[in-house]
């Protein structure tokens, strides 16, 4: 059971104290600036000092929790993802409790107000609605970055680098032209003893006997 009882338990058990509860606290106050409904109003307004009072048990044991990891007592340690946004968180906070602080303020003097003056406590109510919002949006702000200390997956996930396909990262070789075909020297045809023989002229047979013996 003690371990539950940790600044770092502590811490995520109420931090989400001023979002829900200003969240919810904005309805009545809404119901009662519009109505004119006094106590609608005014329990608005209380829910409002009450989340605002939660502020500095949330920063305490936020500083707690961050001791604890510095020195040790808390393992696992943070990658460093988890300490850069261990310190964005931490910067963040700083800047929403002031407005959460004025926020609770604001409260405090509309509901002096409604006591005395209720006419005026509905325009001092609006302001504290404006505030209570903007207290919420800086608290879901604050808590993304909390959030991305331990969890992997709220962190951004890095663009991986495109590795160039092999025929990208190097030109393509031209084509080489391919040597153009020697011409062959034309063959003379050559013609046959038989073929010159049967064209020549045949020459006049010898008449000599036949003659004489004729005559």
């Amino acid at each position: 059971m003690a371990s539950l009882f940790t600044p770092a338990h502590l811490h995520l058990a109420i931090n989400h104290v001023p979002i829900i509860g200003l969240a919810v606290a904005c309805l009545p106050i809404l119901i009662g600036v519009l109505f004119k409904g006094r106590s609608a109003l005014a329990s608005g307004l209380l829910a409002v000092i009450l989340c605002a009072g939660t502020m500095p048990a949330i920063m305490e044991t936020g500083e707690a929790a961050q001791e604890s990891f510095a020195d040790g007592s808390i393992e696992p340690g943070m990658d460093a993802p988890g300490k850069a946004a261990f310190r964005e968180h931490s910067g963040r906070a700083k800047f929403t409790a002031p407005v959460v602080y004025a926020t609770g303020l604001l409260a405090v003097i509309a509901l002096l107000a409604l006591i005395k003056f209720p006419r005026e406590a509905g325009v001092i109510g609006w302001a504290v609605m404006i505030g209570a919002l903007l207290s919420i949006t800086l608290s879901i702000w604050t808590a993304e970055a909390g959030g991305r200390i331990r969890h992997t997956e709220f962190r951004p996930v890095p663009k991986a680098t495109a590795t160039p396909s092999p025929t990208e990262s190097s030109p393509a070789p031209s084509p080489i032209p391919a040597p153009s075909p020697t011409p062959l020297p034309s063959a003379t045809p050559m013609t046959s003893p038989a073929s010159s023989t049967s064209n020549a002229t045949p020459a006049p047979a010898d008449a000599g006997p036949a003659e004489s013996g004729n005559r």
